[in-house]
């Protein structure tokens, strides 16, 4: 779950729950760049512990693969976090790794994407797979953001999430020695035992 951040003043504690202000996007763009990763949604600041090293390994192995693949092929750009995905007047977002495609590339600023990315990948931690799914998930909905991945560094399985009408259907779960595919990417694949590749540590 992830925390409310206090800011520099004023806010208030009710039974054990800290209640923030809510920002404007302008806002929460001025908020000190301290090493932690924040979130804003609905207005709420929300920040999140700093990723294990299986979360990093992961994505790491998924950015090596995908990313040239993504390059060679010119079917887009490849962004990893920290990066903000502005998704609403007061959401913003910052998934492990985002997909825009060539048609969706006018959303690129220079210091944050403004608007929907073709995927959005998170990396689960046990302090933040519920945040991933029930409140980041139904705001990918909300944007319309046609594909979302769930990849489990610990349980070494990867949910593919397509969105069907208003929610998210399961496309596909992978485990074991499988191949991670998807239909953004044709041609692609990349082994789980790739993926999950821990050198050897845990």
């Amino acid at each position: 779950m992830a925390i409310h951040v206090p800011l520099a003043q004023g806010y208030n504690k009710f039974m054990g729950t800290e209640v923030i202000p809510k920002l404007t996007f302008e806002q929460f763009r001025e908020l000190p760049s301290d090493g932690k990763r924040y979130e804003l949604i609905h207005g709420e600041v929300h920040v999140t512990p700093s990723p294990a090293t299986r979360h990093q390994f992961a994505l790491q192995n998924l950015y090596e693969s995908l990313g040239p693949y993504v390059h060679k092929n010119h079917v887009g750009e490849v962004c990893l976090a920290p990066l903000d995905v502005r998704l609403g007047e007061e959401t913003v977002l910052q998934p492990d790794l985002i997909f825009i495609s060539n048609a969706r590339a006018g959303i690129i600023q220079e210091n944050w994407i403004a608007g929907t990315p073709d995927l959005a990948v998170e990396v689960l931690s046990p302090s933040t797979a519920g945040h991933d799914r029930a409140t980041k998930l139904p705001i990918y909905a909300e944007a319309r953001v046609p594909e979302v991945w769930f990849i489990d560094p610990k349980a070494k399985t990867v949910e593919v999430l397509t969105l069907q009408g208003a929610k998210y259907l399961v496309e596909a779960t992978y485990a074991g020695h499988h191949l991670l595919t998807s239909n953004l990417f044709p041609g692609w694949q990349l082994s789980l035992d790739d993926l999950f590749d821990f050198r050897g540590r845990f």
